[in-house]
């Protein structure tokens, strides 16, 4: 059990989202009403929220562009207790860009995505970064990252770091397939962990099994409505999700991913964290920005309670 806040650097996108919502389900090739609002978004960023507002120290790590959005961004950064001296601004890309196309009942249609700007989150770049920020109990990173950055990450794993991987999309977690026996908790999809096996239509306790005998530590998979399948040393389980009000689903699995490290890293055991993670999954949810603001300790303990 570790004492203390628990400690963890959160390298990886940090952008807003912005948020197309229907006003009636959309048509396919036709001019389509919608409401449209925007909020601080990005895996990392939104894990980094997520675990600070459970309690955690969380270092960002990301890169914003010179720009109005860049700006916008920075200004709602500074009013968490994050530290940001890994949130570097680059000269000539812009500060990355998310469009989510939402139906009315707040499941995501679509996404467009322009990520460029962290393929400057280098190697060189990290090392150049102060080296305290790497004095923690786990790194968490999302695989928008690129391969060699996902690969110095994995070098900075030791037996008292754990690394923790978000897969993001079927194409980007495929840059983890040569690192996955550094990755101490892996999150993924159904998608993803079809990705990474190179075979679709797998059972989730098949997938996970083979992930974990691929090298991957834990894996937590997540299964949209139906729950998650949690893969560890001692069992593999499936939970399922918390009866919820589905607002907004972006963001959810990046607090589900959240709230499981923080969990494991307090000496939960999996199927503790697993339902912790669901419960942060269930708060967010039923938010329109993509953390909630309901997050808390104290919140996770009411919605696990028995």
């Amino acid at each position: 059990m570790t004492e203390g806040p628990v400690k963890i650097a959160a390298v990886g996108a940090c952008h807003p989202d912005r948020k197309a919502r229907a006003a009636a389900p959309f048509i396919e090739g036709a001019s389509n009403p919608v409401d449209l609002r925007s909020c601080p978004g990005g895996v990392a960023r939104n894990a980094a929220e997520t675990l600070a507002r459970l309690g955690a120290a969380v270092a960002l790590v990301s890169r914003l562009g010179q720009d109005a959005e860049g700006e916008a961004m920075l200004e709602a950064l500074r009013s968490l207790p994050l530290d940001l001296r890994g949130v570097t601004r680059s000269q000539g890309t812009p500060t990355a860009f998310h469009l989510i196309a939402l139906q009315p009942d707040g499941e995501m249609l679509v996404a467009l995505a322009d990520m460029g700007i962290y393929d400057e989150i280098t190697p060189a770049l990290l090392e150049s970064l102060p080296s305290d920020l790497w004095e923690v109990d786990a790194i968490f990173a999302d695989c928008n990252l690129p391969a060699g950055t996902l690969g110095f990450l994995a070098g900075l794993r030791r037996d008292s770091r754990l690394l923790a991987v978000n897969g993001v999309s079927p194409a980007k977690v495929e840059r983890l397939r040569p690192l996955l026996a550094a990755c101490d908790l892996l999150f993924v999809n159904r998608q993803e962990a079809a990705a990474l096996l190179a075979a679709a239509g797998l059972d989730p306790l098949d997938a996970t099994a083979k992930l974990r005998a691929a090298g991957a530590g834990e894996v937590v998979m997540t299964l949209g409505g139906a729950g998650i399948c949690v893969a560890a040393a001692e069992e593999s389980v499936m939970l399922e999700t918390l009866d919820n009000r589905v607002v907004d689903i972006t963001g959810a699995g990046d607090a589900l991913a959240a709230a499981f490290l923080e969990a494991r890293v307090r000496g939960c055991d999996p199927t503790a964290a697993g339902r912790r993670a669901l419960a942060a999954a269930k708060l967010t949810v039923a938010s329109e920005d993509s953390v909630s603001r309901q997050l808390s300790p104290q919140a996770l303990d009411r919605l696990v309670a028995p």
